[in-house]
């Protein structure tokens, strides 16, 4: 499980916004500084579970199998694309008599469709329960 702790800023209908000063699992992290652009704080909605009020500290967990499904998805299904498209363009080029020009459309359209399908893929991953944050424990 990837745990947080933060400060509640809003509380409503099962939903919480929890503000996270970034920690251990930032500090841990190697994109570093990638998330909000250098921000020390980051806020996340969390379901809650308890009913938690504004400015009580709060942990947050998402688990590890979705953090993993993410970043697989993000990471590796646009590196496939880009392998993938580079050698369909070479194996078109190689027809055509025109192999560098075609590996470079080649393997950028394939790569700007897995841009898309990693967009699509986000709408339907967040929305899923056991992808979002939950608060875990009421801190004080």
């Amino acid at each position: 499980m990837l745990v947080e702790t933060g400060r509640v800023a809003k509380s409503a209908q099962g939903k919480a916004l929890v503000e996270i000063v970034k920690g251990t699992a930032c500090a841990e992290c190697h994109v570093g500084s990638a998330c909000d652009l250098g921000k020390s704080v980051r806020t996340v909605e969390a379901n809650d579970p308890f009913g938690v009020r504004v400015d009580q500290l709060v942990q947050v967990s998402v688990p590890n199998d979705s953090v993993l499904r993410a970043s697989f998805v993000v990471y590796i299904i646009p590196l496939l694309a880009l392998i993938a498209g580079t050698l369909f363009g070479e194996y078109l080029g190689g027809k055509f008599g025109v192999q560098n020009i075609f590996e470079i459309i080649g393997g950028f359209t394939c790569l700007g469709l897995s841009f898309l399908f990693v967009r699509f893929y986000n709408n339907i991953f967040k929305e899923q329960i056991r992808n979002q944050p939950v608060i875990t424990k009421i801190i004080g």
